[in-house]
């Protein structure tokens, strides 16, 4: 993962840096760090960002599909 793809994961997440280096549970000069590219991203960095962003995918496909069958359904949403 390179810099310019951890601060693009951040924005797709909806994070400020403060926000990200408190989900990732890293100090926040060290996040800021990996972002501007001085330090490289530690894998466990890449693997958890990685899951974020699928979580939040999973997220909105449950709620597409319950809204979906609901719809389908004729129950209100």
């Amino acid at each position: 993962m390179t810099n310019n793809e951890l601060k693009a994961a951040r924005i797709k997440l909806g994070y400020n840096q403060v926000e990200m280096a408190k989900t990732l549970k890293t100090p926040y000069r060290t996040y800021q760090d990996w972002e501007s590219g001085q330090n490289p991203i530690p894998g466990v960095c890449e693997v958890a960002v990685e899951l974020l962003l699928r979580k939040d995918e999973w997220f909105m496909a449950s709620v597409f599909e319950r809204c979906e069958r609901k719809i389908q359904g004729g129950e209100s949403v």
